[in-house]
């Protein structure tokens, strides 16, 4: 029987096991010595970029390869891992020797055990499994605009539109309050989404951008 406290972990993963201790092994990091999770690590590894590559290989057929590989690289970099780790609550479940536990492993260590998680899912229930349970975490990232892109926001959402046909924004300047002390309001409007968002700045370029990243967040939550 498998005790409780794991047992909310696996809800907040997205998959109950069947071979608790899978679970076990991605959690035990080698500082406890013995069976670590680093073979799982490299498996885990190899599965996330599997799954986010085939996701956007799908989700954008206009962007070229080298697009495709920037996009794919933010969404599991180290930063957006351990994101997604500390969501889940792994940090309380791991088996780490005290002396690793400093803030600078700490984060590490995170990222490492996810993908050794991921990598326990898929070998308790298949790749079916650890894709839903990979892409519902990634979706997340995505949706809350936490994965740095590496493009301004304008860019982003002209090319998020354009991968679904969809005519590029328009931009309106709202107000350009008062001279000396300006702040503009720009409108960014997509009508074919019905989607219209207000963004401000100290200049037209600055406000557009805002407004561009308010809609390009809802258009991925609306995904």
């Amino acid at each position: 029987m498998q005790d409780l406290k794991h047992l909310s972990l696996q809800s907040n993963i997205g998959h109950h096991f069947n071979d608790a201790n899978l679970l076990h092994k991605a959690l035990r990091h080698k500082s406890m010595g013995g069976e670590s999770n680093e073979r799982l690590e490299f498996l885990g590894d190899a599965i996330l970029n599997y799954t986010v590559a085939e996701m956007l290989f799908q989700r954008f057929p206009s962007l070229s390869e080298g697009d495709l590989s920037r996009i794919r690289a933010a969404i599991v970099c180290h930063e957006s891992l351990v994101k997604v780790a500390s969501r889940i609550g792994i940090a309380d479940f791991l088996e780490v020797d005290q002396t690793h536990r400093v803030e600078k492993s700490k984060d590490s260590i995170l990222s490492d055990a996810l993908e050794a998680v991921f990598a326990a899912v898929q070998l308790d229930a298949g790749h079916d499994v650890a894709k839903k349970v990979i892409l519902h975490h990634m979706e997340i990232l995505l949706s809350r605009g936490e994965v740095p892109l590496g493009k301004d926001s304008k860019t982003a959402l002209q090319e998020h539109l354009q991968a679904r046909g969809i005519p590029v924004p328009i931009y309106s300047v709202l107000s350009q309050g008062e001279p000396g002390a300006r702040t503009f309001e720009v409108q960014c409007d997509v009508p074919m989404l019905r989607i219209r968002m207000t963004g401000k700045g100290p200049n037209r370029k600055m406000a557009e951008k805002d407004a561009a990243a308010k809609v390009l967040k809802k258009c991925v939550a609306s995904l």
